[in-house]
């Protein structure tokens, strides 16, 4: 899901070119060859055709037009030869002509580059760029340098969004007279941020903020672009049946701060369609390393839970608060972030936001590659913390469970105890919580009661792909620490099974050997945005057996263990099931269930 691309052609704003068979004397061309050379006539109409450009699209709208004519070098872009200024045809009906200068032979080919909505219509800077490379002429035309905190980026319907497009995927052409362009996708200079809180409303561009303790106050894009480019750079796209997408950010030079106060803020909730962006590299390593404070950020600022002090919070572009997919900023695409979960105020100014590391602020992301109205088509978000066994964010798998006693924490078995036949199902947890231990449970045995935490390990393991709660539970009143048995409820069973979060419903109780595999990994997952750090002792499903046990105890348990994660210890403990402890819950990946074979 990095860096996706979406091929959706009725997402960019289209222009469709016909050939008018029409020979004419060459007027106004100051870098072309002799007078009598042969020049075509083009009409280009754009999808929003019979629209006016003071309406309400000027993401779609296109004014003005014009065709870069380069000499083809291969398959590569050679010199600027011509200009070909689009005139249109008839008042709002988005239809143009351009002139272009016709091939002298099989080998005289052209690379053609459509440019839309340049400022003011001011295409003059071209006509004095001949003989140069697109590299050239794509550094001359960047935008203007914005400077001063509050010039923000803005378009409107007299000057819509600079739109860049190629002709025939950029195949190099034989410019004739009988030749047709067929389909060409203008895509836009810039991005576009929109942030909410809450939930987004699927029709639309809005959020509901629903119990997020949060009003928005104002947002910030920290080292924004001061100007962006009219024309990417020739490496950074590509083409393929007349869908243009942008591979890579094109680099535009210095940056500052942008600041987009409350007018700019719908309800202390959103902000959306409001925020345009030029591309950036964001210099990824780490989400905070040293580029941390180089990088461009958003910083939202807002009052907590009702407070009339201000206080600020960053978000990162990555695709969620655990996620270690990262974005870049490229053109042509939206950038939206929805605030989650709000735990406390945030950082006292913006700029100790912006330098400190992610703090109380839980989000998700997608990125839509072009924009529309009413016509979305997002990158799923990867939501979550992962945990691989000694991978991705797992790699510790030694745990000291006592003073001066450790074992490895074991990966998953394919069997249960010695017998290769019962398979190792943990969702029967529920199940073997109220019941005998006994050969009867749907699936197979599938618990023990354990005496010690080596023989915990030498049934059970940890699942190798798993996922992990952001928060710790609680129940219905708020308490943070709970039974794992009230009466004949497994309430600690119960919170997670009823537990739905980043779209999944499969949430359980960790056995002890998982619960383990957290403690020993939690600094991974703590460096994550958005994990709450584990404090306190917490339950797992693994039951305990006590000493000198009656038949009776040894199917059925009043206790169960427990892993206290103060840093300083880390131990196994077990607890009776009516002591209340803290809960946090996982799931495991029902792509990857790999197994141990030992």
């Amino acid at each position: 899901m990095k860096n996706n691309h979406i091929s959706n052609l009725r997402k960019w704003a289209m222009i469709a070119a016909a050939m008018i068979l029409q020979i004419s004397c060459q007027q106004d061309d100051s870098f072309s060859p002799a007078a009598d050379s042969a020049i075509i006539n083009l009409s280009v109409s754009a999808a929003n055709s019979g629209t006016t450009m003071d309406n309400d699209d000027t993401a779609s709208a296109i004014k003005s037009l014009c065709i870069l004519q380069f000499n083809a070098d291969g398959n590569a872009f050679g010199t600027l030869r011509h200009v070909g200024m689009g005139m249109e045809i008839a008042p709002n009906s988005g239809k143009y002509s351009a002139t272009l200068l016709q091939s002298v032979d099989n080998n005289d080919k052209y690379k053609l580059v459509i440019l839309a909505n340049f400022p003011d219509g001011d295409y003059g800077i071209f006509y004095r760029m001949g003989g140069k490379s697109y590299a050239e002429v794509q550094q001359a035309c960047l935008s203007a340098e914005l400077s001063g905190e509050s010039n923000v980026l803005e378009f409107t319907a007299a000057q819509p969004f600079p739109m860049f497009g190629i002709a025939k995927d950029g195949a190099p052409q034989i410019i004739t007279e009988t030749m047709n362009l067929g389909t060409v996708s203008l895509v836009r200079a810039v991005a576009r941020v929109d942030i909410g809180i809450g939930t987004k409303n699927a029709d639309n561009n809005t959020w509901n903020k629903g119990g997020v303790p949060l009003d928005m106050t104002q947002v910030q894009i920290w080292k924004d672009g001061k100007q962006y480019a009219y024309m990417p750079v020739e490496n950074n796209f590509s083409s393929s049946a007349g869908a243009l997408a942008i591979n890579s950010p094109s680099p535009v030079g210095g940056t500052e701060t942008k600041i987009y106060g409350s007018t700019y803020i719908t309800g202390t909730t959103y902000c959306s369609e409001k925020i345009y962006v030029p591309e950036a590299d964001l210099l990824w390593g780490d989400v905070y390393d040293t580029d941390h404070s180089n990088r461009l950020a958003i910083i939202v600022g807002g009052k907590y839970n009702g407070s009339e002090v201000e206080t600020f919070y960053r978000v990162d572009f990555t695709y969620d608060e655990g996620s270690k997919a990262k974005m870049n900023i490229l053109r042509n695409h939206v950038y939206r972030f929805t605030i989650k979960s709000v735990k406390d105020a945030g950082y006292a100014t913006a700029e100790l936001a912006y330098t400190s590391k992610p703090k109380n602020l839980d989000f998700s992301a997608d990125m839509i590659e072009g924009w529309v109205s009413n016509e979305e088509t997002s990158v799923p978000s990867i939501l979550g913390y992962y945990l691989t066994y000694q991978g991705f964010n797992g790699e510790n798998v030694d745990w000291t469970y006592a003073a001066g006693a450790s074992k490895v924490i074991p990966k998953k078995k394919s069997y249960w105890g010695t017998n290769i036949y019962l398979p190792f199902n943990y969702n029967n947890f529920y199940q073997e919580g109220n019941s005998f231990y006994a050969p009867n449970i749907s699936g197979g045995q599938n618990g023990s009661l354990y005496a010690t935490v080596a023989n915990a390990f030498s049934y059970e393991g940890t699942f190798p792909n798993l996922m992990v709660s952001g928060d710790d539970m609680v129940d219905e009143s708020g308490n943070e620490k709970v039974q794992w048995k009230t009466g004949t409820t497994l309430t600690a069973f119960d919170l997670c099974r009823d537990l739905e979060e980043n779209g999944y419903d499969d949430w359980r109780l960790p056995r002890l050997s998982e619960l383990a595999f957290i403690y020993v990994n939690q600094g991974s997952l703590e460096a994550l945005r958005g994990f709450t750090p584990l404090s306190g002792t917490y339950w797992c499903g693994s039951e305990y057996l006590v000493p000198n046990a009656t038949d009776d105890q040894r199917k059925k348990s009043a206790w169960a263990w427990a892993v206290d994660f103060t840093p300083t210890t880390g131990y196994a403990s077990w607890h009776q099931k009516t002591e209340t402890l803290k809960i946090r819950c996982v799931r495991q990946q029902q792509d990857k269930q790999n197994f141990s074979k030992k």
